[in-house]
Protein backbone atom coordinates (compact mmCIF):
# COMPACT_ATOMS: atom_id res chain seq x y z
CA UNK A 1 0.00 0.00 0.00
CA UNK A 2 1.35 3.28 -0.90
CA UNK A 3 2.67 5.31 2.34
CA UNK A 4 0.45 8.35 0.85
CA UNK A 5 -2.56 6.50 1.52
CA UNK A 6 -1.65 4.93 4.66
CA UNK A 7 -0.59 8.97 6.22
CA UNK A 8 -4.90 9.68 4.34
CA UNK A 9 -5.97 6.76 6.71
CA UNK A 10 -4.19 7.07 9.58
CA UNK A 11 -5.67 11.22 9.33
CA UNK A 12 -8.70 10.06 9.19
CA UNK A 13 -8.53 7.83 12.11
CA UNK A 14 -6.89 10.75 14.09
CA UNK A 15 -9.90 12.75 13.06
CA UNK A 16 -12.62 10.71 13.87
CA UNK A 17 -10.63 10.22 17.33
CA UNK A 18 -10.66 13.72 17.71
CA UNK A 19 -14.21 13.93 17.81
CA UNK A 20 -14.74 10.99 20.07
CA UNK A 21 -12.38 11.97 22.56
CA UNK A 22 -11.36 15.37 24.23
CA UNK A 23 -8.25 17.15 23.87
CA UNK A 24 -5.97 15.82 26.57
CA UNK A 25 -6.65 11.89 25.42
CA UNK A 26 -5.48 13.33 21.60
CA UNK A 27 -2.45 14.34 23.29
CA UNK A 28 -1.58 11.45 25.07
CA UNK A 29 -2.48 9.23 22.28
CA UNK A 30 -0.02 11.00 20.19
CA UNK A 31 2.94 11.15 23.22
CA UNK A 32 2.28 7.55 23.67
CA UNK A 33 3.11 5.51 20.50
CA UNK A 34 5.77 8.22 19.22
CA UNK A 35 7.64 7.65 22.94
CA UNK A 36 7.06 3.77 22.32
CA UNK A 37 7.83 3.63 18.82
CA UNK A 38 12.06 4.77 19.74
CA UNK A 39 11.32 2.48 23.01
CA UNK A 40 10.84 -0.54 20.28
CA UNK A 41 14.51 -0.07 18.86
CA UNK A 42 16.11 1.62 21.14
CA UNK A 43 14.70 0.17 24.58
CA UNK A 44 13.70 2.10 27.66
CA UNK A 45 15.98 4.43 29.09
CA UNK A 46 16.72 8.29 29.62
CA UNK A 47 16.39 9.75 25.88
CA UNK A 48 13.22 8.26 24.90
CA UNK A 49 11.30 8.58 28.22
CA UNK A 50 8.71 11.54 28.37
CA UNK A 51 7.58 11.33 31.96
CA UNK A 52 9.72 13.00 34.58
CA UNK A 53 8.70 10.86 37.27
CA UNK A 54 11.17 8.21 35.22
CA UNK A 55 13.76 9.71 33.34
CA UNK A 56 15.03 12.29 36.15
CA UNK A 57 15.87 9.36 39.07
CA UNK A 58 17.64 7.82 35.95
CA UNK A 59 19.44 10.77 34.82
CA UNK A 60 20.51 11.48 38.28
CA UNK A 61 22.16 7.89 38.32
CA UNK A 62 24.04 8.79 34.99
CA UNK A 63 25.39 12.21 35.77
CA UNK A 64 28.07 10.66 38.16
CA UNK A 65 30.08 9.56 35.26
CA UNK A 66 29.79 12.74 33.50
CA UNK A 67 31.08 15.25 35.91
CA UNK A 68 33.85 17.30 35.49
CA UNK A 69 36.85 15.30 36.97
CA UNK A 70 35.52 12.21 34.87
CA UNK A 71 36.04 13.88 31.55
CA UNK A 72 38.83 14.98 31.98
CA UNK A 73 40.78 11.92 33.03
CA UNK A 74 39.71 10.54 29.55
CA UNK A 75 41.38 13.16 28.02
CA UNK A 76 44.22 10.63 27.20
CA UNK A 77 41.99 8.31 25.33
CA UNK A 78 40.75 11.01 22.93
CA UNK A 79 44.29 11.60 22.17
CA UNK A 80 45.58 7.82 21.45
CA UNK A 81 43.00 7.62 18.70
CA UNK A 82 43.87 10.16 17.19
CA UNK A 83 46.61 7.88 15.42
CA UNK A 84 44.20 5.96 13.10
CA UNK A 85 42.17 9.30 12.30
CA UNK A 86 45.44 10.81 11.07
CA UNK A 87 46.47 7.29 9.39
CA UNK A 88 43.03 7.90 7.47
CA UNK A 89 43.12 11.24 6.40
CA UNK A 90 46.89 11.03 5.52
CA UNK A 91 45.76 9.12 2.45
CA UNK A 92 43.79 11.93 1.61
CA UNK A 93 44.11 15.10 -0.91
CA UNK A 94 41.69 16.01 -3.17
CA UNK A 95 38.12 14.40 -3.04
CA UNK A 96 35.08 15.11 -4.74
CA UNK A 97 32.96 14.19 -2.61
CA UNK A 98 33.68 13.89 1.07
CA UNK A 99 31.51 11.21 2.41
CA UNK A 100 34.62 8.87 3.46
CA UNK A 101 35.78 11.84 5.96
CA UNK A 102 32.52 11.81 7.60
CA UNK A 103 33.10 7.64 8.06
CA UNK A 104 36.38 8.37 9.25
CA UNK A 105 34.91 10.56 11.70
CA UNK A 106 32.58 8.12 12.53
CA UNK A 107 34.88 5.79 13.13
CA UNK A 108 37.46 7.62 15.33
CA UNK A 109 34.07 8.57 17.72
CA UNK A 110 32.72 5.15 17.65
CA UNK A 111 36.08 3.98 18.94
CA UNK A 112 36.51 6.51 21.71
CA UNK A 113 32.91 5.91 23.06
CA UNK A 114 34.04 1.94 23.14
CA UNK A 115 36.63 2.97 25.61
CA UNK A 116 34.89 5.47 27.30
CA UNK A 117 31.80 4.41 27.96
CA UNK A 118 32.42 0.58 27.63
CA UNK A 119 35.73 0.15 29.10
CA UNK A 120 36.24 -1.41 25.28
CA UNK A 121 38.92 -1.13 22.89
CA UNK A 122 36.84 -1.94 20.18
CA UNK A 123 39.77 -1.63 17.70
CA UNK A 124 40.84 -5.16 19.21
CA UNK A 125 38.03 -6.98 17.93
CA UNK A 126 39.05 -9.02 15.07
CA UNK A 127 35.36 -9.92 14.37
CA UNK A 128 34.21 -6.01 14.05
CA UNK A 129 34.63 -3.56 10.95
CA UNK A 130 34.28 0.09 12.39
CA UNK A 131 34.48 1.53 8.41
CA UNK A 132 31.60 -0.97 7.90
CA UNK A 133 29.56 0.07 11.02
CA UNK A 134 30.68 3.93 10.38
CA UNK A 135 29.01 3.80 6.87
CA UNK A 136 26.32 1.74 7.96
CA UNK A 137 24.95 4.47 10.60
CA UNK A 138 23.66 6.67 8.22
CA UNK A 139 20.67 4.38 7.23
CA UNK A 140 20.40 3.60 11.03
CA UNK A 141 19.80 7.50 11.59
CA UNK A 142 17.46 7.43 8.26
CA UNK A 143 15.22 4.34 10.07
CA UNK A 144 15.22 6.02 13.48
CA UNK A 145 14.09 9.50 11.64
CA UNK A 146 11.19 7.58 9.47
CA UNK A 147 9.94 5.90 12.08
CA UNK A 148 9.71 8.66 15.14
CA UNK A 149 7.88 11.14 12.41
CA UNK A 150 5.99 8.85 9.26
CA UNK A 151 2.65 8.17 9.98
CA UNK A 152 2.34 4.75 8.81
CA UNK A 153 5.10 3.50 11.72
CA UNK A 154 2.01 4.86 14.11
CA UNK A 155 0.94 1.11 14.25
CA UNK A 156 3.28 -1.47 15.35
CA UNK A 157 2.89 -4.28 13.14
CA UNK A 158 3.60 -2.26 9.98
CA UNK A 159 6.79 -1.34 11.69
CA UNK A 160 7.61 -4.74 12.58
CA UNK A 161 6.98 -5.63 9.21
CA UNK A 162 9.52 -2.84 8.09
CA UNK A 163 11.83 -3.55 10.19
CA UNK A 164 11.92 -7.24 8.29
CA UNK A 165 12.11 -5.77 4.93
CA UNK A 166 12.65 -1.94 4.47
CA UNK A 167 15.11 -1.60 7.47
CA UNK A 168 16.52 -4.64 7.62
CA UNK A 169 19.94 -3.68 7.38
CA UNK A 170 19.69 -0.61 9.76
CA UNK A 171 18.07 -2.97 12.50
CA UNK A 172 20.91 -5.46 11.72
CA UNK A 173 22.69 -2.48 12.94
CA UNK A 174 21.18 -1.17 15.52
CA UNK A 175 20.89 -4.89 17.35
CA UNK A 176 25.15 -5.66 16.22
CA UNK A 177 25.58 -2.46 18.46
CA UNK A 178 23.54 -3.51 21.05
CA UNK A 179 25.76 -6.54 21.56
CA UNK A 180 28.52 -4.64 22.13
CA UNK A 181 27.23 -3.13 24.48
CA UNK A 182 25.67 -6.09 26.52
CA UNK A 183 29.18 -7.82 25.85
CA UNK A 184 30.69 -5.19 27.67
CA UNK A 185 28.02 -5.16 30.73
CA UNK A 186 28.40 -8.91 30.42
CA UNK A 187 32.10 -8.85 31.02
CA UNK A 188 32.42 -6.77 34.03
CA UNK A 189 29.27 -7.96 35.35
CA UNK A 190 31.84 -11.30 35.60
CA UNK A 191 34.76 -9.62 37.34
CA UNK A 192 37.00 -11.51 34.06
CA UNK A 193 40.05 -10.31 33.54
CA UNK A 194 42.00 -11.61 30.70
CA UNK A 195 40.63 -10.37 27.23
CA UNK A 196 43.16 -7.89 25.96
CA UNK A 197 40.12 -5.94 24.45
CA UNK A 198 38.80 -4.68 27.38
CA UNK A 199 40.43 -2.70 30.50
CA UNK A 200 42.28 -4.60 33.63
CA UNK A 201 40.73 -1.39 35.49
CA UNK A 202 37.39 -0.10 33.96
CA UNK A 203 37.01 2.99 37.22
CA UNK A 204 36.74 6.08 34.59
CA UNK A 205 34.50 4.09 32.10
CA UNK A 206 30.61 4.67 32.14
CA UNK A 207 30.21 1.08 32.38
CA UNK A 208 31.59 1.04 35.78
CA UNK A 209 28.65 3.62 36.73
CA UNK A 210 25.90 1.12 35.34
CA UNK A 211 27.84 -1.85 37.22
CA UNK A 212 27.30 -0.57 40.35
CA UNK A 213 24.16 0.60 40.22
CA UNK A 214 22.71 -2.75 39.05
CA UNK A 215 25.22 -4.54 41.85
CA UNK A 216 23.36 -2.14 44.21
CA UNK A 217 19.74 -2.76 43.06
CA UNK A 218 19.14 0.38 42.13
CA UNK A 219 18.50 -0.52 38.36
CA UNK A 220 17.58 -3.58 36.61
CA UNK A 221 19.67 -5.56 34.09
CA UNK A 222 17.79 -4.63 30.94
CA UNK A 223 17.40 -1.04 32.54
CA UNK A 224 20.91 -0.56 32.48
CA UNK A 225 21.96 -1.75 29.24
CA UNK A 226 19.16 0.42 27.32
CA UNK A 227 20.77 3.03 29.31
CA UNK A 228 24.31 2.34 27.98
CA UNK A 229 22.78 1.80 24.29
CA UNK A 230 21.00 5.30 24.72
CA UNK A 231 24.52 6.58 26.07
CA UNK A 232 26.98 4.92 23.53
CA UNK A 233 24.96 5.71 20.34
CA UNK A 234 24.31 9.12 21.45
CA UNK A 235 27.92 10.11 22.20
CA UNK A 236 29.80 8.88 18.69
CA UNK A 237 26.77 9.69 15.99
CA UNK A 238 26.74 13.71 17.25
CA UNK A 239 30.30 14.05 17.92
CA UNK A 240 31.11 12.63 14.70
CA UNK A 241 28.79 14.89 12.34
CA UNK A 242 30.24 17.91 14.51
CA UNK A 243 33.82 17.08 13.67
CA UNK A 244 33.10 16.78 10.06
CA UNK A 245 30.88 20.03 9.96
CA UNK A 246 33.78 21.59 11.71
CA UNK A 247 36.04 20.63 8.86
CA UNK A 248 34.05 21.73 6.01
CA UNK A 249 33.24 24.95 7.71
CA UNK A 250 37.47 25.19 7.96
CA UNK A 251 37.29 24.81 4.13
CA UNK A 252 34.95 26.90 3.40
CA UNK A 253 36.17 29.81 5.73
CA UNK A 254 40.54 30.18 4.63
CA UNK A 255 40.54 33.58 6.74
CA UNK A 256 38.49 32.34 10.05
CA UNK A 257 40.81 28.52 9.29
CA UNK A 258 44.25 30.72 9.51
CA UNK A 259 43.04 32.43 13.16
CA UNK A 260 42.26 29.31 14.34
CA UNK A 261 46.14 27.59 13.19
CA UNK A 262 48.09 30.95 14.41
CA UNK A 263 46.26 30.39 17.63
CA UNK A 264 47.01 26.49 18.11
CA UNK A 265 50.11 27.23 17.19
CA UNK A 266 51.05 29.98 19.66
CA UNK A 267 50.04 27.56 22.01
CA UNK A 268 51.99 24.52 20.94
CA UNK A 269 54.74 26.46 18.86
CA UNK A 270 56.47 22.90 18.25
CA UNK A 271 56.86 20.89 15.03
CA UNK A 272 54.87 17.61 16.10
CA UNK A 273 52.42 16.59 13.59
CA UNK A 274 49.44 17.64 15.65
CA UNK A 275 50.91 15.22 18.13
CA UNK A 276 51.37 17.31 21.05
CA UNK A 277 49.95 15.85 24.67
CA UNK A 278 47.14 18.32 25.26
CA UNK A 279 45.80 19.13 28.69
CA UNK A 280 42.43 20.44 29.87
CA UNK A 281 44.16 23.70 31.04
CA UNK A 282 45.14 23.71 27.19
CA UNK A 283 41.75 23.71 25.95
CA UNK A 284 40.55 26.05 28.24
CA UNK A 285 43.35 28.83 26.36
CA UNK A 286 41.80 28.36 22.90
CA UNK A 287 39.13 30.75 23.18
CA UNK A 288 39.14 31.18 18.95
CA UNK A 289 38.80 27.58 18.80
CA UNK A 290 36.05 27.29 21.34
CA UNK A 291 33.91 30.29 18.98
CA UNK A 292 34.49 28.48 15.60
CA UNK A 293 33.39 25.44 17.01
CA UNK A 294 29.99 27.26 18.19
CA UNK A 295 29.56 28.92 15.41
CA UNK A 296 29.88 25.36 13.47
CA UNK A 297 27.21 24.02 16.14
CA UNK A 298 24.99 27.35 15.61
CA UNK A 299 24.51 26.43 11.95
CA UNK A 300 24.50 22.64 12.28
CA UNK A 301 22.97 21.30 15.42
CA UNK A 302 23.15 17.53 15.04
CA UNK A 303 20.09 16.82 16.59
CA UNK A 304 17.82 19.69 15.31
CA UNK A 305 14.69 18.74 16.97
CA UNK A 306 13.95 18.05 20.25
CA UNK A 307 10.76 17.06 21.99
CA UNK A 308 9.70 18.28 25.65
CA UNK A 309 6.65 17.29 27.54
CA UNK A 310 4.42 19.90 28.92
CA UNK A 311 4.50 18.90 32.68
CA UNK A 312 2.46 21.14 35.66
CA UNK A 313 -0.44 22.50 33.98
CA UNK A 314 -0.58 24.85 30.86
CA UNK A 315 1.25 27.69 29.76
CA UNK A 316 1.07 30.99 27.37
CA UNK A 317 3.15 31.81 24.96
CA UNK A 318 3.92 35.84 24.46
CA UNK A 319 1.55 35.68 21.21
CA UNK A 320 -1.23 34.39 23.28
CA UNK A 321 -1.20 30.99 22.39
CA UNK A 322 -2.27 28.06 25.65
CA UNK A 323 -0.31 25.26 25.45
CA UNK A 324 -2.01 23.22 27.30
CA UNK A 325 -0.68 20.73 29.66
CA UNK A 326 0.19 16.75 28.44
CA UNK A 327 1.10 17.83 24.94
CA UNK A 328 4.45 17.20 23.46
CA UNK A 329 6.26 19.90 21.72
CA UNK A 330 9.23 19.83 18.94
CA UNK A 331 11.97 22.89 19.39
CA UNK A 332 13.54 23.54 16.46
CA UNK A 333 16.62 23.95 17.21
CA UNK A 334 17.90 25.00 13.71
CA UNK A 335 15.64 27.19 13.07
CA UNK A 336 16.33 28.75 16.40
CA UNK A 337 20.11 29.34 15.95
CA UNK A 338 19.17 30.86 12.54
CA UNK A 339 16.71 33.30 13.53
CA UNK A 340 17.96 36.93 12.23
CA UNK A 341 15.24 38.04 14.80
CA UNK A 342 17.60 36.91 16.75
CA UNK A 343 21.09 36.49 15.56
CA UNK A 344 20.73 39.76 13.13
CA UNK A 345 20.32 39.96 9.03
CA UNK A 346 23.49 37.60 8.22
CA UNK A 347 22.37 35.05 10.70
CA UNK A 348 23.23 32.12 7.71
CA UNK A 349 26.32 33.73 7.56
CA UNK A 350 29.69 31.58 9.16
CA UNK A 351 30.81 34.14 12.03
CA UNK A 352 32.76 32.89 15.05
CA UNK A 353 32.40 36.57 16.38
CA UNK A 354 29.03 36.18 17.17
CA UNK A 355 30.56 34.17 20.73
CA UNK A 356 32.84 36.97 21.64
CA UNK A 357 31.70 37.24 24.86
CA UNK A 358 30.19 41.39 24.66
CA UNK A 359 27.94 39.12 21.95
CA UNK A 360 26.76 36.36 24.23
CA UNK A 361 25.60 38.76 26.62
CA UNK A 362 23.89 40.22 24.82
CA UNK A 363 21.43 37.23 23.97
CA UNK A 364 19.06 35.23 25.42
CA UNK A 365 20.44 32.55 27.46
CA UNK A 366 18.22 30.34 25.41
CA UNK A 367 19.33 31.53 21.79
CA UNK A 368 22.36 28.98 21.50
CA UNK A 369 20.48 25.73 22.40
CA UNK A 370 22.61 22.67 20.67
CA UNK A 371 22.81 20.07 23.83
CA UNK A 372 19.55 21.67 24.63
CA UNK A 373 18.95 23.44 28.22
CA UNK A 374 17.71 23.47 31.43
CA UNK A 375 17.27 19.91 33.71
CA UNK A 376 16.99 17.68 30.36
CA UNK A 377 20.02 19.24 28.28
CA UNK A 378 22.81 16.42 27.15
CA UNK A 379 23.93 14.40 29.94
CA UNK A 380 27.92 14.37 27.90
CA UNK A 381 27.44 18.02 27.07
CA UNK A 382 31.22 18.08 29.07
CA UNK A 383 32.32 14.67 27.42
CA UNK A 384 31.62 15.90 23.82
CA UNK A 385 32.84 19.35 24.52
CA UNK A 386 36.14 18.69 25.49
CA UNK A 387 36.55 15.39 22.89
CA UNK A 388 35.66 17.55 20.41
CA UNK A 389 38.24 20.65 21.04
CA UNK A 390 41.29 17.42 21.74
CA UNK A 391 40.27 16.63 17.78
CA UNK A 392 39.97 19.66 16.03
CA UNK A 393 42.70 21.16 17.47
CA UNK A 394 45.09 18.19 16.53
CA UNK A 395 43.51 17.94 13.05
CA UNK A 396 44.38 21.93 12.59
CA UNK A 397 47.14 21.79 13.47
CA UNK A 398 48.07 18.92 11.10
CA UNK A 399 46.00 19.74 8.04
CA UNK A 400 45.18 22.70 6.29
CA UNK A 401 41.63 22.32 4.15
CA UNK A 402 39.90 24.13 1.40
CA UNK A 403 37.25 23.62 -0.68
CA UNK A 404 35.60 24.84 -3.92
CA UNK A 405 32.10 24.56 -2.31
CA UNK A 406 30.11 27.76 -0.47
CA UNK A 407 27.90 27.53 2.76
CA UNK A 408 24.89 28.53 0.75
CA UNK A 409 25.61 25.08 -1.40
CA UNK A 410 25.11 22.55 1.30
CA UNK A 411 21.56 21.27 1.43
CA UNK A 412 20.72 19.62 4.69
CA UNK A 413 18.20 17.04 5.55
CA UNK A 414 17.23 15.47 8.86
CA UNK A 415 17.14 11.87 9.41
CA UNK A 416 17.19 12.67 13.34
CA UNK A 417 20.07 13.74 13.23
CA UNK A 418 21.21 16.78 10.85
CA UNK A 419 22.85 15.13 7.64
CA UNK A 420 23.76 16.56 3.87
CA UNK A 421 21.71 15.79 1.05
CA UNK A 422 25.13 15.39 -1.05
CA UNK A 423 28.77 16.02 0.72
CA UNK A 424 30.85 18.46 -1.00
CA UNK A 425 34.52 18.55 -2.37
CA UNK A 426 37.15 18.55 0.56
CA UNK A 427 40.86 19.45 -0.40
CA UNK A 428 42.94 17.89 2.58
CA UNK A 429 46.81 19.48 2.84
CA UNK A 430 49.33 18.53 4.90
CA UNK A 431 50.49 21.49 6.42
CA UNK A 432 54.20 22.69 4.61
CA UNK A 433 56.41 22.77 7.92
CA UNK A 434 55.02 19.39 8.81
CA UNK A 435 55.66 17.24 5.61
CA UNK A 436 58.68 15.66 7.39
CA UNK A 437 59.00 14.30 10.98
Amino acid sequence: MDFLLINVIISAILLWLYHRWNDRKIIQFATKFRSNKLQMILGFGPVVTPAINEWQPHRRLMDVAFKLPKVIALIPIFQKKMTKLFAEMDKCHVMENSYDILVFCREYTFSISGETILGRDLDRNKSLDLKLLAKQISGVMAYLGDVLFKAAYQFKYLLKLADKTLYKDARQTVDAVRRLVDGAYKYYATGLRNDPEYWASHDIAVVKHISDTIKCNILENDLAISSMMHLFSASFETNSSTLYFTMLMLAMHPEQQDKAYAEICELFPDNDNGEFEMSYEHITQLTYLDMFIKETMRLFPTIPLIGRLVIDGSFTLSNGIVVPEGLELLINIYELQRSKDIWGPQANKFNPDNFLPCNVEERHPYAFIPFAKGKRSCIGMRYAEIALRVAIAKIIKRYKFSTTSKLEDLEVHNNLSLHLAKQPPLTIEKRRNLQSR
